[in-house]
């Protein structure tokens, strides 16, 4: 009976960790999914995938330089008031 106790409670420790841990290993999953999808999408289309990806790393550096500017405004208005 001892034994069945110390199985449960291993298994429920068990069980929490794997609770506490999914979110990582799903984020690894996605990665080496996308990773993957985009490895067989150079292969496949190139043209295609370089065009996407030119659209998604124009469209971060616009964010980037958005957000930039924001920041320098925000500044701005500090000093100003």
């Amino acid at each position: 009976m001892e034994f069945l106790l110390l199985w449960v409670d291993e298994l429920d420790d068990a069980v929490s960790a794997l609770r506490h841990l999914a979110p990582k290993f799903l984020g690894l999953l996605c990665a080496i999914a996308l990773f993957l999808g985009t490895v067989l999408a150079l292969s496949l289309y190139p043209h295609v995938t370089f065009g996407f990806l030119a659209v998604v790393l124009s469209a971060s550096l616009a964010e980037v330089t958005r957000r930039r500017r924001e920041q320098t405004n925000e500044a701005r208005r500090e000093l100003i008031s």
